[in-house]
């Protein structure tokens, strides 16, 4: 088997990959903007944070592909290669076993899907924030090109997909449920005659192409000309069991509460709902996580803080969008190879001074 990388926008497979159809060019990245940062050893810094942007984004776009076969979200196999794009990566490719490479030599279920089909989920697939950064940018990319025949296009999803994809997929791009075909990737092997594969919106770690902002700006209710003074606090309180542990959680939301913040569960809310309320945010707080990703509907001048600093998305986000990003990484750390958990462990004092310098730099 060969590795087929399909994030450059150009065909490196010669086994039934079209032309790509590009939607936007290629372009240079948004950023680096300087950041407000609570160290553990130089206190608070503002400057450029050592996570730079790619600077030459990839194009966006999509490939027709002939006899794609799908496993799971994510696991694509073309003839005797191997293809991904960006997240996929070639680490989720590699653990397919061998007796999946070929459709017929599978003992799974076999499904043929003769129709064209848009495969653009991936791996987490089930996670709210993976769909805003991953995969709804990606469908929004094949309506672009196609316009009106985006709507006899189906698509391809597991079974176990949540209900909320498919409101998401309706709201964003009208796709109407019946147009969707479903899967199971534990025991179905799909064969689509024709496929289509876009790409990702971003190149690297992260480093969205402008496609992000006018895709999701388009989401958006009419802006209202009014001084924003809406403040949101994602919380992860429901999710107190992951490998996220922060002591002082209960504290820092009390905290957040006396200063006016409204405690916010994205996951319990609508997905109207959701975008209503970052779009009026003067200033979006939370711990690091994909919570915070819906501040992509957050306009210029938002002030947007994380505790922790896990990757780079929150702060591309940041740049793509111009918000005013705050980090505070005193106190927070990395999982260990005895410990798999990704601490918050500043203290009150800290938590306090992170509240100040967020409503200091609200506009």
């Amino acid at each position: 088997m060969r590795f087929s990388d399909l994030s450059q926008g150009t065909k490196t497979a010669d086994c039934g990959i079209s032309d790509f159809q590009e939607c936007m060019p290629a372009e240079k990245s948004v950023g680096p903007f300087k950041i407000w940062e609570l160290t553990d050893h130089r206190g608070w810094v503002h400057e450029h944070h050592w996570k730079k942007p790619t600077e030459d984004l990839n194009p966006v776009g999509f490939y027709t592909v002939k006899d794609l076969i799908v496993t799971r979200p994510g696991s694509t196999i073309l003839s005797t290669h191997l293809v991904y794009d960006c997240a996929t990566g070639q680490d989720n490719q590699r653990t397919i076993p061998p007796e999946e490479d070929y459709f017929s030599q599978s003992s799974k279920n076999k499904i043929v899907i003769e129709e064209p089909v848009i495969v653009a989920d991936g791996i987490s697939f089930e996670i709210w924030g993976h769909w805003l950064i991953d995969y709804l940018p990606r469908f929004g990319v094949v309506k672009a090109v196609r316009g009106e025949h985006f709507a006899d296009l189906k698509i391809l999803l597991p079974h176990s997909s949540p209900e909320w994809i498919y409101r998401f997929l309706a709201l964003a791009c009208g796709v109407k449920k019946d147009t969707i075909i479903g899967y199971n990737p534990g025991s179905d092997i799909v064969l689509c005659k024709e496929a289509i594969l876009p790409s990702y919106c971003y190149t690297g770690e992260f480093s969205f192409h402008s496609f992000v902002r006018d895709f999701y700006n388009s989401l958006k209710p009419n802006i209202s000309t009014e001084k924003k003074s809406r403040k949101i606090l994602v919380s992860r309180s429901d999710f107190s069991h992951s490998n996220r542990p922060f002591p002082n959680r209960a504290a820092f939301e009390s905290m957040a509460a006396e200063r006016g913040y409204e405690i916010s569960h994205p996951e319990k809310l609508s997905l109207e709902e959701q975008i209503e309320i970052f779009s009026d945010a003067a200033a979006v707080i939370g711990e690091h996580g994909s919570g915070m990703h819906s501040t992509l509907f957050s306009g210029p001048g938002t002030v947007v803080g994380c505790l922790g600093f896990w990757n780079a998305v929150q702060l591309n986000i940041g740049y793509l969008m111009g918000h005013q990003n705050v980090y505070v990484t005193k106190g927070c750390a990395w999982p260990t190879p005895e410990k798999n958990e990704f601490l918050i462990g500043c203290s009150e004092e800290d938590l306090q001074a992170f509240l100040q310098k967020i409503d200091a730099l609200i506009p």
